[in-house]
Order: C-alpha cells, then structure tokens, then sequence
C-alpha cells in the first residue's frame, strides 16, 4: 500500500507535466480487423511483429514517464467509431513500470495493479473515449534492456453491440529520450573519473 501511495503521488506530478510531452506520440487507434479487436493506427503497431517504442522523459528528478494517448478508430467518413466498447488487458508488464489513466493516482498497469481498463463509447460525449495513460517509472532503461508493456484486447463489441475476437498481443517498448542517454553518460564518465582519481 505504501508503495501505491508512494507512486500516486509522483504520478500527481507526472500528470501536472504531462502537458509537456502529450502530443509528442500519434495516438494508438483501437477498431476492428478481420472480425477482432486490433490497434489499427499507427499502422507499424498495428502490424506484426505489434510493437511500437516510446521515450521516457525526466519528468522530475528520479522519475521518467510518457503519456500514451488512446482512442477509438472511426473510418473516413463513418459518423461513428468501429467500437462500442472494448476492455484492454495486461499480460505483462516490466517490474516498475506503472501505468496511470491521467486525472488518477492509483495505478491502473502495474505488478500488483488491476490490470484491466474498460473504455466505452458515450454518443452524448463522443470525447470521452479518447484517454491518456501516464507511463512512469523510478528507473530509466536502455535500448538493450526496454521496459515493457503487453497488452491484448478482449470482450470487444462493434458499433451494433455485436462481440468481436480477441486481439493479438501487442507490445509497447519504453526506452530513454537521447538527451537522458546524455546525461546517463555524462554521469557514468564522472563517476570513472572520481574512481580512476581514488585509486591511482
């Protein structure tokens, strides 16, 4: 629990920053394909091997994090999106990567966290389907090493509230900004230097 209310409260910061970074990324489009539910845009996650990278930013000292915006695909010229409404589901998720609907604190994608989030058309407030997830963690990785989150899309219904197929798994990858890579190095080149000067 500590560490939930820990985590929240960063969270409280990422989201009050992430006006900094929220238009930084084209937004994941959920619809259908060949009768399931799928990520259709952006078309190089919508398509195998279903991955896509995101940078991780230094939000404050200590904490980097990205916002994931999310929202229904509606075909050019539909008056309505493919959905009605579709749940995503965690199948896995890096050790310390938390994941953070904006506006909340306690985290929705995370070791221990829930795990599930439901979005569902509302026609009297077709904008209420278009969320942002608030990506954070403690520790920033490598391109090597990524942190990662995996997720499938399950009981899915249509615009006519007919059931569609699960999806695949899709995966997102969260790696440094260049400029953290920077300030990485710089800081691994200083604490050579400070140990090279300790042991002559």
């Amino acid at each position: 629990m500590k560490q939930w209310l820990t985590f929240g409260m960063s969270t409280f910061l990422a989201v009050l920053l992430s006006v900094s970074f929220a238009d930084h990324h084209e937004d994941i489009h959920l619809g259908i394909r060949d009768g399931s539910a799928a990520v259709v845009e952006p078309h190089e996650f919508a398509d195998p091997p279903y991955t896509t990278e995101r940078m991780l930013e230094e939000l404050i000292p200590g904490l980097f994090g990205t916002d994931v915006g999310w929202d229904f695909y509606t075909e050019s010229g539909a008056s309505h999106p493919q959905l009605r409404r579709v749940t995503v589901r965690q199948v896995f998720i890096s050790n310390g990567l938390f994941g953070v609907l904006e506006g909340q604190s306690d985290p929705l994608f995370g070791v221990g966290a829930p795990g599930v989030w439901t979005l569902e058309y509302d026609p009297n407030d077709p904008e209420s389907v278009h969320q942002h997830i608030i990506f954070a963690s403690t520790t920033l990785p490598d391109h090597h090493n990524p942190l990662r989150f995996q997720f499938e899309l399950i009981d899915a219904l249509d615009w006519h509230g007919n059931p569609v197929g699960n999806s695949v798994v899709y995966t997102l990858q969260f790696v440094p900004e260049p400029a953290s890579l920077t300030a990485l190095g710089v800081m691994a080149l200083l604490g050579l230097r400070r140990r090279t000067r300790r042991n002559p």
